[in-house]
């Protein structure tokens, strides 16, 4: 799976969604600031709980007037927390493939314009039936997300 010592997280994993995945990742990790990816998000509803969850998932686009934005962590110790991110993305070896999301590398681009290589988790499972996030900004589509 591909590495980086920079996350861009775009969803759950958010500062203001205060999730425990997320309180894990600042433990571990600097905040290097906001940014966008070029992809589409999507609201998945949840398969395994139907009409009772939804998570956001960002497909890589070719356009680039798609953008997905989000925040930037430099990793202190990506050996350490990568794992449980990808149980948690459930893109592990505990997790049957196809995996739902996938560790990838992107470009960043910062708010202040400049370009960072980092990693995130892309969804990978069909969107036809997903509801599409035009602002790329999920804390608009579920901003109480917790």
């Amino acid at each position: 799976m591909q590495t980086s010592d920079h996350l861009f997280v775009y969803g759950t994993l958010l500062t203001v969604a205060e999730h425990p995945m997320g309180t894990l990742l600042r433990r571990h990790a600097v905040f290097a600031g906001r940014g966008s990816i070029r992809a589409r998000l999507y609201l998945i509803d949840d398969p395994d709980a139907p009409g009772q969850n939804s998570y956001p998932g960002a497909l890589p686009s070719g356009n680039p007037a798609d953008r997905v934005w989000g925040e930037l962590y430099r990793l202190t110790d990506p050996a350490a927390v990568l794992p449980e991110f990808d149980d948690f993305e459930a893109c592990s070896d505990r997790w049957a493939e196809p995996h739902e999301f996938l560790r990838r590398k992107v470009a960043v681009t910062m708010e202040g314009g400049s370009d960072r290589e980092a990693i995130t988790y892309l969804y990978t499972w069909d969107v036809s039936t997903a509801e599409h996030i035009p602002s790329g900004r999920f804390t608009t589509s579920a901003p109480e997300v917790r």
